[in-house]
């Protein structure tokens, strides 16, 4: 869920000697590939033999050895098995791909068999090739791999003729062929093996190089500004209007490396969160522009691309705020889960990564709500349930409302409160709530701890009407919390012993600290490189 500070310069255009890994599009394709050719592996078997039989008599002898009949029963068993690991999700994408590999070389090997099984006249010329050869550019074609991974399987392929001839020669006596023959029939294996592995390398060379440039809908994509658990954020351009905006990706190796059930999950939770944010209208939740799916079955939505720093950043590099901006703060949050609210969805998961403060043409400091990935709706609870099995997580420890660490049923607005209140803390004190150890005794103390007032924990005067909202908004009863995000706004316009942050005050501010966010409108900054605020910030993923 964290966002993790993304890179200075754009996505390297070509993997570095140490990253061959599989790209995620690459391995979604594959798996699904794998299993429909497992699928036509065990029906060409059975009609290839069929054919034999019926067609060359002289080879029925052959198909009654033992060690036939057993790599047979091999080839229909694992060609059904590859085809209902992938159908039913058993495995993680990757894990089946180097399942393929075994795959590969084991269909080979029944091939060698099938071949080296006849007895031959070691006088005769070779005439064609072996059918190892074509199986090579078959899967050299539809299952590309890693270089890595493709020289193994190549290497072991190749050597399964050999070893299958030498095993049939030690079960049966067939009068050895000599060398020269031998070299016929290895070698065209050999060349084809090569070449397969020369253009995978290509294919998984361009992967990496459509990284950059890759469109979704009318949107190309520039580079990764933020990674988070489950998405990433890319800042992009729209092709007709030129306008920057962030689109957010599942991350492919999330799903490649999940079940075909947890692959459903994310993607439900995914489209749940896109239909959150596009419902909203508040200016302080951030906006969403457009929702789709590529060719390729990757989910995307674009969002408004935000000059701005998360919370948890401007903590972490200038220190507390003070009590008029954090008021300022508050007031925005309030205003966009108030709609939320309204409407019946619970954030779940307010948090200092998820608020960024923002310049919004010549405003500073405008407060924008992100990540609705964990919303919870009154209809659709039972859904939502679902959505939170299998390690997708449902909230944030450090700020995590009572209630749902008890897991108790009726989530309401107030939860949402309570995070807000653990937030307004971090940025008076710097600190979090509570401190411990491991996200459990976290947990444990929001329900059992009584917090520490701001002030003591800052060791300085805390606006003693200020720190009374934050304090009521920590209670652990929801009952006696500040009962809806209205009445917060209120309360904190109501406050006479904090000033007003104004709008000079946050035009100052980020001219000191951000200033090239300051001085220029998105588009005139180096367009190749994020700047300063995107640097721990824009466009929130989960």
């Amino acid at each position: 869920m964290d966002i993790v500070r993304a890179s200075s310069s754009p996505v390297e255009s070509t993997p570095s000697p140490g990253a061959y890994k599989l790209p995620p599009a690459m391995v979604e394709k594959a798996a699904e590939r794998l299993c429909w050719i497992s699928v036509l592996c065990a029906v060409t078997t059975v009609a290839l033999l069929a054919l034999e039989g019926l067609l060359q008599p002289e080879f029925a002898q052959s198909f009654q050895l033992l060690s036939i009949r057993l790599t047979m029963a091999g080839i229909l068993a694992l060609s059904l098995g590859f085809f209902a690991v992938q159908r039913f999700g058993l495995v993680r994408k990757e894990t089946l791909l180097d399942l393929g590999i075994v795959f590969q070389v084991s269909i080979a090997f029944a091939i060698s068999m099938f071949e080296t099984a006849i007895p031959w006249d070691p006088t005769d010329p070779v005439l064609g090739h072996s059918g190892v050869a074509i199986w090579l550019a078959l899967c050299g074609l539809l299952l590309p791999n890693s270089p890595m991974k493709s020289g193994i399987a190549g290497l072991f392929s190749v050597l399964t003729w050999p070893v299958a001839y030498w095993l049939n020669l030690q079960l049966y006596g067939f009068t050895p062929l000599p060398s020269n023959r031998l070299v016929v029939w290895i070698a065209p294996i050999a060349i084809m093996a090569i070449w397969m592995h020369i253009l995978n390398a290509r294919m998984f060379s361009m992967q990496w190089k459509q990284l950059k440039a890759e469109e979704l809908g009318a949107y190309r994509l520039d580079y990764v500004i933020g990674k988070g658990g489950m998405g990433e954020v890319w800042r992009a351009k729209h092709t007709m209007l030129a306008r920057d905006a962030a689109v957010k990706l599942i991350r492919g190796d999330v799903l490649a490396g999940a079940t075909g059930r947890q692959e459903n999950l994310i993607r439900q939770r995914f489209e749940r969160e896109a239909r959150a944010t596009a419902s909203l209208r508040s200016p302080h939740t951030v906006a969403l522009y457009d929702f789709g799916r590529t060719k390729d079955s990757t989910y995307y939505y674009v969002m408004e691309l935000l000059d701005g720093i998360d919370l948890q950043t401007i903590v972490e590099r200038f220190g507390p705020m003070p009590a008029s901006r954090v008021v300022k703060v508050m007031q925005g949050v309030a205003a966009s889960l108030e709609e939320a609210h309204h409407f019946g969805m619970v954030h779940r998961d307010i948090k200092p990564k998820n608020i960024v403060m923002a310049k919004i043409g010549m405003h500073y400091d405008f407060v924008k709500v992100l990540d609705f990935g964990l919303v919870k709706t009154r209809v659709t609870d039972a859904e939502a349930n679902l959505l939170t099995m299998d390690g997708v997580a449902t909230g944030t420890p450090a700020y995590l409302a009572p209630e749902i660490a008890m897991g108790a049923e009726n989530i309401d607005g107030r939860a949402d409160l309570y995070s807000l209140g653990c937030v307004a803390y971090f940025l008076l004190t710097g600190r979090l709530v509570f401190e411990e150890p491991t996200p459990t005794a976290m947990a444990l103390a929001h329900v059992q701890k009584r917090p520490e007032l701001p002030s003591e924990r800052l060791g300085d005067t805390v606006p003693a009407g200020l720190e009374s909202i934050v304090m009521r908004l920590l209670e652990k009863k929801p009952g006696d919390r500040v009962q809806d995000a209205r009445e917060l706004r209120r309360k904190l316009s109501a406050l006479t012993d904090v000033k007003v942050w104004c709008e000079d005050a946050g035009a100052d501010w980020w001219r000191a600290n951000l200033p090239e966010t300051a001085e220029h409108p998105r588009g005139v900054v180096d367009d190749e490189t994020p700047t300063t605020a995107e640097i721990g910030l824009v466009g929130k993923i989960a």
